[in-house]
């Protein structure tokens, strides 16, 4: 397992003081390289960087870290929504059950019980690793299945009829589970976060070559610079790789459908 990939387990108080530190350290290091710099090559002629330079790299770097963010966030929104959908679809197979025979209604409410608890219970955790379950694959394949049976073998028109409801809502449930799959092999590429750190870097240098000379501008400088970049970091940790680690999300849409219909 990678650093990136246990920052994941940390709570969330742990994971906002992990990247607050983290740019923090950036900026001493920026610091470091500023004062180097000075010493290597002094400004023998008192000329200064002036301040429109912050302002002109703040401004990419604000703007890269924005589209990082929105990726990140519309991709856990995507989860989410296929999580919902998924349990949406799981309740209407259930509901469908009532108009069933006895037997039949078993059987289909059981093949329905065996995905959803295979689902939360053996999928949910390989997708933090970007992976999918067999056994919940083969419970889908069951349920649907049995569908098409049921709507193939119907007794009477209201048996058939239920078999392409069964057989439309079990569709769904498929289409929900791969966009949800899809979404947990989702996450920051490399070149994303080194362009994020790149800028970071720079802009930690602009301010310490304004602030160099003045102890208490630069102390006050680089601490609202780690805790606002900081918080941006966090928030983007959060949120990436959204059935990944602590901060995931949770199958309770998908438990709730199931415990409504065993009321």
């Amino acid at each position: 397992m990678t650093l990136y990939e246990r920052i994941f387990y940390l709570s969330d108080v742990g994971l906002f003081f992990f990247s607050i530190a983290s740019v923090a350290l950036v900026g001493l290091f920026a610091i470091g390289v500023m004062a180097a710099t000075h010493r290597m090559f002094p400004n023998t002629r008192g000329t200064t960087m002036v301040n429109t330079m912050l302002s002109g790299i703040l401004l990419p770097t604000g703007m890269v870290i924005a589209f990082v963010a929105a990726d990140v966030w519309q991709n856990d929104e995507k989860g989410r929504v296929a999580v919902e959908q998924e349990a949406t679809a799981v309740s209407d197979s259930i509901r469908v059950t009532k108009h069933l025979a006895p037997e039949p209604a078993a059987t289909i409410k059981k093949l329905i019980q065996d995905y959803v608890e295979s689902a939360m219970a053996d999928e949910w955790p390989r997708m933090a690793e970007s992976l999918y379950s067999d056994e919940t694959e083969m419970a889908l394949e069951n349920l649907m299945v049995a569908a098409v049976r049921l709507e193939a073998r119907a007794a009477d028109f209201a048996e058939s009829i239920a078999g392409q409801e069964l057989r439309k809502y079990t569709t769904r449930i498929e289409l929900a589970r791969d966009a949800r799959l899809r979404v947990s092999e989702t996450r920051i590429r490399t070149p994303k976060w080194v362009a994020v750190w790149i800028l970071l870097f720079v802009s930690a240098c602009v301010l310490a070559e304004l602030h160099l000379n003045h102890r208490r501008a630069l102390l006050i400088a680089m601490s609202l610079f780690s805790l606002g970049f900081g918080v941006t970091i966090f928030l983007i940790s959060a949120y990436d790789r959204p059935f990944t680690g602590r901060t995931i999300i949770e199958p309770l849409a998908l438990q709730n459908a199931l415990v409504r219909a065993y009321r």
